[in-house]
């Protein structure tokens, strides 16, 4: 639920709320997308199952990339009023290298594409991607 504190344009807080909300909604979209890949990669029927895993993780990286346009806007807005906690920039930080990271993996041109480094990458994502929904909890109000 939007909280209006009476600080700014109701209307830009209201689209700002919207733009999270999206994007919130699409990064829960690639956490289940990445959790299908997962699943697909250890099915037992190897046949096949790396280059769906391969399929999924790319449409899950392009939904990434989405959501993040709709991210830019609202950390744009809040770094320019000078309300930008300094975690945003953290959090902004470490989301830049999983996805230059994720790019590299999608375009498959990294030759040390292994199973340890995309764990490590995985890892990040989800770091970066608690970060988000802590700071999207705390924009709302829930914390």
């Amino acid at each position: 639920m939007l909280k209006w504190k009476g600080r700014g344009n109701l209307v830009l807080e209201t689209i700002i709320y919207n733009l999270r909300t999206i994007s919130f909604g699409l990064q829960i979209g690639v956490l289940l997308i990445f959790l299908l890949s997962l699943i697909v990669l250890k099915k037992k029927s190897k046949k096949g199952s790396i280059k769906r895993h391969g399929k999924l993780t790319t449409g899950g990286y392009a939904l990434a990339v989405l959501s993040v346009l709709f991210m830019l806007y609202s950390a744009y807005n809040l770094a320019i009023t000078g309300r930008a906690p300094s975690f945003i920039f953290t959090h902004g930080l470490l989301g830049a290298i999983s996805l230059a990271f994720g790019f590299i993996f999608v375009i498959n041109r990294w030759r040390w594409k292994t199973r340890r480094n995309m764990r490590i990458l995985l890892a990040l994502w989800v770091f970066t991607f608690s970060g988000g929904v802590l700071i999207y909890l705390t924009f709302i109000g829930k914390l």
